[in-house]
């Protein structure tokens, strides 16, 4: 017998007189290629699309507030090499929850360039969640198709607000160590160590010490800033003040003399870096420096309004804090104005502090007081809609309570030197020393009009506290006494 193969082969033979170039016989070659291709095609298999397949994830932390950046963590396993692509979370209507609301986490993987299975380790910081609470999915997917689904659960609670904002107090470590400098490194803290001539790098929640190199210069370092791969370190040297640029093994990148005000020879206090330009902060007379700190060179000054010991960058500007507790926002600019956000009365404080470092990591503030000595955490002092609908407040401390009222916006007066809540009417008390969470209001404003909220603390001798400053310094007060 003969194969479909020698059949082909056998029709192709050239009969006796014929040429080798009839049409005839090159139609037969093109039937018997074309056979042959797709006996070839029917024999090779078409590579499957790369899949996904998650083998574990866990969400740190297990029970999150409002003020705790989420964190998964997955190991996702794809037959195309890793290639994660990003996760994203929401909450919402899901559709493997028959349309409840829900949380979704998608991860997205794309096909690699080498197809050999692999085990992904990925790790996503969503950042700060809002409060809300229910069951959730998480998904892998494949160049956009969904190949694995696994059930979660997650319930996030009130809790302090993240950002600068109107800081206040929200716990804190001790730390046995003389200290004059802050700054936020990506899950560290760095700190000067005065007394042994080093800058540590600890833990931002324990205030456990993870490494140390050593100071630069004499030792006696003020200020710190991060641009992001290096630190600048603003010293007190014998043969006068010196910026020194170090990377993370404590090696000397550069060096430069630190501007100041004649006749003083004092170095700047606080560092910041913000959008290539170092900033720093002169003790007295207060001023602020801006300096290019590639050439060297002094951009301006400025003055400020109170002697900041304390500073770093944030998105809108540069943070500042007095000794005594005062937080500003600062302008970056030479004709800038510069905003208080808190003072001691607002942030809860109930000591007198001596801030001397200041760090902001993108989610709150640590502020070094050195008199305690102490880290300080300050958050966002928060009153907030929730995705449920329900008004909602925390309470940035275990001694602390908290009012919220509601106003009419139409019965407010600026008088003077402060601007009046409830001048013209009663402002309605909605929490009375309440310790934070939702927040009952069952009224709703008349048509044409608006209703405001505020809060304010009662501290642990059940002094209260103020409903803050306005954006242009003036303090809040209410005549009333809506919660006596």
């Amino acid at each position: 017998m003969r194969t479909s193969c020698e059949s082909v082969e056998s029709a192709d033979r050239i009969p006796p007189g014929a040429t080798s170039h009839g049409p005839r016989l090159e139609g037969r070659r093109a039937i018997r290629w074309g056979f042959l291709l797709a006996v070839l095609s029917s024999q090779t298999q078409t590579p499957a699309l790369a899949s996904v397949t998650i083998e574990s994830f866990s969400l740190r932390p297990d029970s999150p507030n409002t003020g705790d950046p989420v964190v998964l963590s997955a190991v996702i396993q794809s037959t195309s090499s890793c290639n994660f692509i990003d996760a994203v979370i929401g909450f919402g209507s899901q559709e493997e929850l028959s349309g409840r609301k829900g949380w979704g986490i998608t991860v997205d993987f794309q096909d690699g360039p080498i197809p050999v299975v692999s085990s992904c380790p990925i790790e996503k910081s969503f950042g700060t969640l809002p409060v809300a609470s229910g069951d959730g999915v998480l998904r892998a997917r494949n160049h956009g198709t969904v190949n694995d689904v696994r059930p979660f659960a997650l319930s996030v609670a009130p809790g302090p607000v993240p950002g600068w904002d109107g800081p206040a107090l929200h716990g804190g470590f001790s730390e046995l160590t003389v200290s004059s400098a802050l700054t936020a490194l990506p899950g560290r803290l760095a700190m000067s160590d005065i007394l042994n001539r080093r800058i540590l790098m600890v833990d931002p929640g324990t205030g456990e010490l993870l490494s140390s190199i050593p100071s630069p210069g004499g030792g006696d370092v003020r200020g710190l800033a991060y641009d992001g791969t290096n630190l600048y370190a603003s010293t007190r040297d014998a043969n006068g003040p010196r910026i020194y640029k170090l990377d993370l093994l404590g090696r000397i990148l550069d060096s430069f003399p630190s501007p100041a005000v004649l006749p003083g020879n004092g170095p700047l206090e606080g560092l910041a870096f913000l959008d290539g330009v170092l900033y720093g902060s002169y003790e007295s007379p207060p001023r602020l420096f801006a300096i290019d700190p590639s050439t060297h060179q002094k951009l301006w000054e400025r003055a400020l309004p109170g002697k900041i010991l304390a500073l770093d960058a944030a998105p809108e500007g540069l943070l500042g804090a007095e000794a005594g507790g005062d937080f500003y926002l600062i302008g970056p600019a030479p004709t800038a104005q510069d905003v208080l956000l808190a003072d001691p009365i607002d942030t809860g404080l109930t000591t007198n502090p001596n801030f001397t470092g200041l760090a902001y990591d993108g989610f709150g503030i640590y502020a070094w007081d050195s008199t305690a000595p102490a880290m300080l955490f300050m958050r966002t002092f928060g009153l907030w809609w929730a995705l449920d609908g329900t008004l909602k407040s925390y309470v940035p401390g275990l001694d602390l309570a908290i009012d919220v009222i509601r106003g009419d916006v139409e019965n407010v007066l600026q008088l003077a030197g402060y601007f009046d809540l409830a001048f013209f009417g009663p402002a309605v008390c909605l929490a009375g020393r309440s310790t934070g969470g939702a927040v009952a209001d069952p009224d709703e404003p008349p048509p044409g009009h608006a209703f405001f909220y505020l809060a304010r603390f009662i501290d642990a001798l059940d002094r209260q506290g103020s409903y803050g400053p306005t954006s242009d310094g003036f303090r809040r007060i209410d005549s009333s006494g809506a919660c006596p």
